[in-house]
């Protein structure tokens, strides 16, 4: 079922969808209105709710309420998504994800936010995991899901509605994000908090490297980790860019050079 739900949505979302057509600020006031329960996620689940893929370090859990994705129409009070993260063991509601299936030629709707709409052309599931979340798709000519992020419960530092926030490395160590973190800082910390994980299963799933290559990429992540653990817990993060940076010049070293490019398009620009 999971395999075939994007293209199940574009075929039988109600065609003329209805959008919404307002000013931001009022429709991330009515977003905040309805979902404030969420923040118990007990209630998110009883609503139907689900968790679906990957914990992104700079966008956490996608968790999906299946038949919205149907209904062909984007309402601020009955988000596709909601996004989580995990904070000393509590869930925390950082945001919604508004999607719409669209058929080729069609467009999102201009408001609440024009720009900031993206476009998915694989399976939800595919879009949720490990690393396609990333890929780039083709043009408006073909099938796909457009999605809107809104974090309205989590100040993001890149705007309410970017995709990304990076602020969420900070909020899982329960420190105060920065007004305006560098990117590579907020990727640093991540690797505290399953970035880890994440970053070195997306290399090793594009570049696909050989035993030696891989001992050298996970001796790297594990050196890389040590050092962001000791700048945290001294207080002092200010060489948490330069940590990241030579993280990524060891691990391009250690894959071929035609595996490069294709895993710079898959990873956040910092």
């Amino acid at each position: 079922m999971k395999r075939v739900l994007l293209a199940a949505a574009v075929l039988f979302a109600g065609r003329g969808f209805a959008a919404a057509q307002e000013p931001a600020a009022a429709f991330i006031e009515r977003a905040r209105h309805a979902t404030e329960k969420y923040q118990d996620q007990q209630a998110a689940i009883i609503d139907g709710y689900r968790r679906i893929g990957a914990d992104f370090p700079g966008m956490g859990e996608h968790w999906i309420r299946i038949e919205l994705l149907f209904d062909g129409k984007i309402d601020a009070e009955h988000p596709e998504f909601l996004t989580y993260i995990s904070v000393a063991g509590k869930a925390k509601l950082l945001g919604v994800a508004y999607a719409l299936p669209l058929l080729a030629g069609e467009t999102p709707p201009d408001l609440p936010a024009k720009d900031a709409w993206h476009d998915h052309f694989r399976t939800v599931e595919d879009e949720t995991a490990l690393p396609h979340r990333h890929l780039p798709g083709s043009a408006e000519d073909e099938p796909r899901l457009a999605m809107l992020h809104a974090w309205i419960w989590s100040p993001n530092p890149g705007g309410v509605f970017a995709a990304d926030n990076w602020a969420i490395p900070y909020l899982r160590l329960g420190l105060q994000p920065a007004a305006h973190p560098a990117v590579s800082i907020a990727l640093a910390l991540s690797l505290l908090t399953g970035g880890v994980e994440y970053f070195s299963t997306t290399v090793e799933s594009i570049a696909s490297p050989k035993a030696k290559q891989l001992a050298a990429i996970r001796e790297a992540f594990a050196r890389s980790r040590a050092s962001v653990e000791e700048s945290v817990r001294s207080g002092d993060m200010s060489r948490l860019g330069d940590v990241w940076n030579t993280l990524w010049k060891s691990v391009e070293g250690s894959i071929r050079r035609e595996a490069r490019d294709p895993l710079r398009s898959v990873l956040p620009s910092w």
